[in-house]
This record gives structure tokens, C-alpha cells and sequence, in this order.
């Protein structure tokens, strides 16, 4: 049983992911829970900014996004290529993300990208 976690981790751990990889990011849609709070202006609605993200993002497990990071009612939802492969993302007014490849999946958060909305 150990082994399959150790396998595990390592197909899903942090040097799995590499940002320079990242390609032709798209900014497709917009989702919120709370329209009167939380809008389109308050996540990355233009491509440059959501690639922008993900150059300064870093990676996190779940248990740090849980307890480190708030939760945001909006998100902007896209899709980029990712080493050969066609991803979906969605990143949160919060400044965390999920990018989703071919069944592995990457949480990130980005500490310093408060500025992207400020243009």
C-alpha cells in the first residue's frame, strides 16, 4: 500500500509540474456563486493575465490550500496546452487555481498577482 502512495505522489507532486510548459492560455468563461459580490472584474479576464498566473503560481497540496487560503465565490474558467496535451483551468478571485491534464491535476496559488487586476 505504501508503494501506491509513493507512486502516487510523485505523478501528482510539484516537480511534476513545470510552468515553462505552459502554452496558448485561453480565458473561456466566467463562474460565480455570488454575482453581487464577486464579478468578472475581480479574476483574471484577459489571457496575458491568467498566463501570467500561472508563470508566478506555485504549487500546493490540498491540505495547504484548505488552511492557508480563502475560498472565492468566482472564478475564471479556460483551457491551455500543457505539453502536448489540451488542460483545463480555473482560477479564483482568491488567486488559487486548478489546472486539470489527461487526469492529473495541479492546485496553485499565486501570493503576488493582486496587480494583474490593476491595468
Amino acid at each position: 500500500m505504501a508503494g501506491v502512495v509513493l507512486i502516487s505522489a510523485c505523478a501528482t507532486g510539484p516537480s511534476a509540474f513545470r510552468a515553462d510548459a505552459v502554452r496558448d492560455v485561453y480565458v473561456a468563461d466566467f463562474e460565480s456563486t455570488e454575482p453581487q459580490r464577486c464579478t468578472s472584474a475581480d479574476v483574471p479576464n484577459r489571457h496575458a493575465d491568467a498566463a501570467a498566473f500561472f508563470r508566478r503560481a506555485k504549487l500546493v497540496d490540498a491540505k495547504t490550500l484548505h488552511d492557508h487560503y480563502e475560498h472565492a465565490p468566482c472564478a475564471a474558467l479556460g483551457v491551455l496546452h500543457y505539453q502536448g496535451l489540451t488542460c483545463t483551468w480555473r482560477i479564483t478571485a482568491a488567486w488559487t487555481g486548478v489546472l486539470r491534464c489527461d487526469g492529473r491535476e495541479w492546485l496553485l496559488v499565486c501570493d503576488d498577482c493582486e496587480d494583474l487586476l490593476r491595468r
